[in-house]
């Protein structure tokens, strides 16, 4: 103290200026933390819709440039994936079946090196299309080349490896059931839930020829379909038509109470005039009649069998033409 003392009082001051600065300037500095998230960079322009247009126009060459230019500036991305399946569809529309095979083996190389690099079909949309893609173009070259029975038995071997996702499943299985469902037994409707009263077996309907409508609620083709579907049941009801919608669940399991109330709700506004039709949910039954397209129309047979499968939406002449054969 008296040290202090004996030190001129500006010299203190000065001393202890210093001393506060020195304290501000080491000392942390608590800094606000944004609440706003990270900006995600823009994902690169998809290069399909292009590849598509080309491929429509049979112009393969300008599609396999369009893919080219999408490598080379954002490299085997999967977008890149996607444009390679486009190509094999497109090889094999123009008839190269060469490319078409070339294109099939690359895609099915990539998918391999991703799942293998642990990429999951099941959460990896742009995975699943080119994989799905590669086995529906190979089944397709080989109904060109070597017949119905080897592109089936193709389909059913990758069907025994496939365990998922219901979409890459109900894919495989559409493109089974164009080249061998007409002329079976319809197979039989797993019911895991309906929506209004309990829906009948296709063993019970034996005797009726059945429409099975697969449709999703959220689908615009399928709402399209509904004025020639109730016209066509009200024409051919006194024959004994007997329509069965079929549809799935697609959310998660915690919003299914609010997904049947949707599918309830559609259905009583866009298909009222059908008048009442079972509606069955069912996910193996989907996957069966290869609902991946929707809508999906199967024409069955008072006997039961498939007299027709159509995975895509109908006019109404083309409704009759085969209701016609089926009800007479």
């Amino acid at each position: 103290m008296r040290f202090m003392a004996m030190i001129p009082r500006a010299y203190q001051l000065t001393v202890l200026a210093g001393s506060l600065i020195l304290l501000l300037t080491t000392a942390p500095i608590a800094i606000a933390q944004s609440t706003t998230p990270p900006v995600e960079p823009t994902p690169p322009p998809s290069p399909v819709t292009g590849i598509r247009n080309k491929i429509s126009a049979g112009d393969l060459l300008s599609a396999e440039s369009i893919l080219e230019v999408h490598l080379a500036k954002n490299g085997e991305d999967g977008q890149w994936l996607k444009g390679l399946s486009w190509l094999a569809r497109g090889a094999l529309l123009v008839g190269d079946t060469g490319k078409a095979e070339r294109y099939i083996d690359q895609v099915r190389l990539s998918c391999a090196d991703r799942i293998g690099r642990g990429a999951e079909l099941e959460k990896d949309p742009d995975l699943e299309l080119a994989y799905g893609a590669a086995i529906e173009v190979k089944a397709q070259l080989l109904e060109r080349t070597k017949g119905v029975g080897q592109a089936a038995e193709y389909l059913r071997g990758e069907l025994g490896l496939v365990k998922g996702p219901v979409s890459l499943v109900s894919r495989l299985y559409k493109r089974l059931n164009m080249l061998t469902l007409a002329g079976e037994p319809a197979p039989e409707l797993q019911i895991e839930d309906f929506i209004g009263t309990a829906p009948p077996t296709l063993v019970s309907l034996r005797g009726k020829p059945v429409l099975l409508f697969i449709w999703a609620e959220w689908c615009g083709d399928c709402k399209a379909q509904a004025a020639g579907l109730a016209h066509v049941k009200t024409r051919y009801e006194e024959g004994g038509l007997q329509v069965v919608a079929i549809t799935r669940y697609y959310d998660e399991v915690p919003d299914r109470i609010r997904e049947k109330e949707r599918m309830d709700s559609v259905w009583t506004a866009v298909y009222a005039d059908l008048g009442p039709v079972p509606i069955v949910i069912s996910t193996a039954s989907m996957e069966r009649y290869g609902g991946s397209s929707t809508p999906t129309i199967v024409f069955v047979d008072r006997e039961g069998i498939v007299r027709r499968y159509t995975p895509t939406r109908l006019t109404e002449a083309e409704l009759e033409s085969t209701l016609d054969q089926l009800v007479r």
